[in-house]
């Protein structure tokens, strides 16, 4: 008897202690959708356009002493920009590329961009991907001295 007693009082403050934990009106909290959206009615987009964009990343790059001459990369970073048009995160989308510091120039780039309209499901915003290519190409330099020297070659042998 005496048992049964402990069990009911036990059950009985365990349900009290689960409906204190519901607000006034007797919901939970409210969910928040943190779901990224890969695929959207309309994506993310950078408030002042692409070339404006292409611009900014290209001022905005340092070219990596690693890269070598005559060399040209590309480097996708995939960006995810939140429902207020705000970017959250960016890393290199897929694979990483040849020259590791160029992958870091990169992302280190794309988290400077502020200004993005947010992407469209169902006419609400929501969090998405974006993906945003970063080039990179380092010239050839040619030596001064080097050409010169050719010159009084081919003048020796002509």
């Amino acid at each position: 008897m005496k048992a049964s007693i402990k069990i009911i009082i036990i059950f009985f403050f365990m349900s009290v202690s689960l409906m204190a934990q519901k607000d006034k009106k007797g919901k939970g909290k409210e969910k928040v959708d943190e779901t990224i959206y890969a695929t959207v009615d309309q994506k993310a987009v950078f408030n002042e356009g692409d070339n404006a964009l292409q611009s900014l990343i290209k001022k905005n790059t340092s070219m990596p002493a690693s890269l070598k001459e005559g060399s040209s990369l590309k480097c996708p970073v995939k960006l995810t920009i939140d429902q207020t048009g705000k970017l959250t995160d960016a890393v290199i989308d897929g694979a990483a590329s040849a020259c590791a510091d160029c992958d870091k120039e990169a992302v280190r780039v794309s988290k400077t961009l502020v200004g993005f309209t947010p992407a469209k499901l169902k006419g609400k915003n929501v969090k998405s991907y974006l993906v945003v290519n970063v080039d990179f190409f380092k010239e050839v330099k040619e030596d001064p001295d080097a050409s010169s020297t050719s010159r009084k070659k081919k003048m020796v042998w002509d």
